[in-house]
């Protein structure tokens, strides 16, 4: 009986602890998962707390560490080439360590969202120009002579309109789309073939009836702000002034700086006179330049960026007329970098650029670009715009929210967050 009960206790014992051990591992594995799961949490707590304070602005240093439930979060913040930063939080819970990083890009102050944007002067586009991109304007986009628009159109304000305003018949003055996408957008459309909806409270020989819905659009406010200017002024002078035969090979005289055949590399720096770059001359910018003068590109002048500009692009800016033509190759070559050209002008010739351009865009906020004889360039914005002559305007996406060297930054973009070894 004896042997009996001692043989019965060890097979219960044995159950008892293959199910006790069972049980005991789970509840390590669940413990462990939970751990694991605190310390990923945690480190994604110390990645936001983080970027919370850079995208705010607020004091921070290159290595924070943030306590949570008794458990730790240790960030470290390294800036990178480019105005980039790396954001990298390892959270530890019980010896359990996870780790997230952020990878932030400078933003724009600016940003161009529209291969054309135009002010209350409205924008004027005739002679069988394309536009590859979208068109915005604060007037009227009035469109004659066989033009496209591949994606939408919109003009603002109660008196604006899209077409001709030449008289009728008005049938095919613009094609607004392609391919099924791209809407037309005003008060009043008039002769528009328009691939997508049409949106308007009046409409005249149009491929389709305006549909009401969406009422008159609004004015949008221009890419660059006061601000934006003085701050690329204030990094151009900060540079010095840029004078002499090495930076102005071509001459310099009185103020007045010329690039011709001969290679300059300048920048950021501030011209007192004019800026001429020609005769196949190439100017290599390090850096936003202030002209106060004229802006003058032609006869096959080029201005590149660098190639460490890869992520970044830089300005010049003129108090006075740009004009381009000729030919000249401008901008870095590279997709995800851009050559902006600015004029504070208010003349009704602020920008003109005739002949191929290149990888650029331009903006003349307060006065008038003109564009014409097959100028080629990625986007403009003026108070008005005119385009003729086969011009062809092709949006980059980059453009909606460039990074500079130096001047106007508007934050960060986050360009990827995730976990990480």
């Amino acid at each position: 009986m004896l042997i009996s009960v001692i043989f019965f206790l060890f097979i219960s014992l044995a159950i008892i602890s293959g199910l006790v051990g069972g049980t005991v591992r789970e509840f390590k594995n669940a413990n462990m998962n939970l751990n694991s799961k605190k310390s990923y949490f945690l480190a994604e707590s110390g990645s936001e707390d983080a970027l919370y304070r850079i995208l705010n602005n607020m004091t921070i240093g290159g290595n924070e560490t943030i306590t949570l439930d008794s458990n730790s979060a240790t960030t470290a913040i390294t800036t990178l080439f480019g105005n980039s930063k790396q954001i990298s939080s390892l959270g530890d819970v019980s010896s359990y360590q996870r780790k997230t990083s952020v990878a932030l890009q400078a933003g724009a102050g600016v940003g161009f969202n529209y291969g054309i944007q135009s002010g209350t002067g409205g924008f004027n586009l005739s002679g069988g120009s394309t536009i590859t991109g979208n068109v915005y304007s604060n007037g009227s986009i009035q469109a004659s002579g066989g033009v496209q628009i591949t994606g939408t159109a919109i003009a603002a304000g109660t008196t604006s309109y899209i077409g001709d305003n030449g008289g009728s018949p008005w049938m095919g003055t613009v094609v607004v789309g392609s391919a099924g996408v791209g809407d037309a957008w005003a008060y009043n459309v008039r002769g528009g073939s328009v691939a997508a909806n049409l949106y308007c409270q009046i409409g005249t020989a149009n491929n389709k009836a305006c549909n009401t819905s969406h009422g008159i659009p609004p004015t949008q406010p221009m890419p660059f702000t006061d601000d934006d200017i003085t701050a690329w002024k204030n990094a151009a002078t900060a540079g010095g002034t840029i004078t002499g035969a090495t930076k102005c090979p071509g001459g310099y005289s009185g103020g007045n700086c010329t690039v011709d055949y001969r290679d300059a590399t300048f920048g950021p720096g501030k011209i007192t006179g004019n800026l001429t770059v020609n005769g196949g001359g190439t100017l290599t910018l390090t850096g936003t330049v202030w002209v106060v003068g004229t802006v003058t590109i032609t006869g096959g002048g080029n201005i590149n960026l660098p190639a460490n500009y890869a992520l970044n692009s830089e300005t010049i800016i003129s108090d006075n007329l740009v004009t381009i033509n000729g030919g000249g190759s401008l901008g870095s070559g590279n997709p995800n970098s851009y050559l902006f050209i600015v004029s504070t002008s208010t003349s009704n010739n602020a920008i003109t650029v005739t002949g191929g351009a290149g990888a650029i865009a331009v903006d003349a906020q307060n006065g008038t670009v003109s564009l014409s004889g097959g100028a080629s360039l990625n986007a403009a914005v003026g108070k008005t715009i005119t385009a003729t002559g086969g011009t062809n305007v092709t949006y980059q996406q980059g453009l909606a929210s460039p990074s500079f060297e130096s001047g106007p930054s508007g934050g960060w973009v986050i360009g990827s967050w995730g976990e990480s070894q």
